[in-house]
């Protein structure tokens, strides 16, 4: 069963609905296509990858079977030329599902600057889940 995200309660960003679309249909090369060039993706625990290529790379190794289900969101700034929005919701793995922030920045091109992931779960949930990242 896929989650088609095609809307998102206080987000009316086109480039952030098409995000979520594209991860959930795990075509990550539309994905990484909505970064700028030198785009970052922080995933939680893992160093910055840099660039479209990276991205989609590191996408099809840890993001299959995964389902991100924004539920709220909001644009938090709009500093300079980059607008910075906050979006709540869960990630969904096959194992488990965790509570998550995303956070994004897009240029003036609409563009993905960056998006930070951000786990939102109490120490004791994170060591539950432990075994199971190590049976990968």
């Amino acid at each position: 069963m896929t989650h088609l995200v095609h809307s998102i309660p206080g987000i009316d960003e086109p480039t952030l609905i098409a995000y979520f679309a594209a991860l959930n249909g795990e075509r990550y090369e539309d994905v990484a296509g909505l970064f700028a060039e030198e785009g970052v993706l922080y995933p939680p625990f893992e160093d910055p990858i840099i660039g479209r290529g990276a991205i989609a790379h590191y996408l099809h190794l840890e993001a299959v079977g995964m389902r991100a289900e924004p539920r709220t969101g909001e644009l938090l700034s709009t500093e300079g030329t980059e607008r910075r929005y906050r979006l709540i919701g869960k990630a969904k793995l096959p194992l488990f599902s965790v509570n998550v922030a995303w956070q994004f920045g897009l240029n003036p091109e609409n563009q993905i600057t960056f998006v930070k992931v951000d786990l939102l779960a109490t120490l004791e949930e994170l060591l539950n889940y432990q075994p199971l990242r190590q049976q990968r």
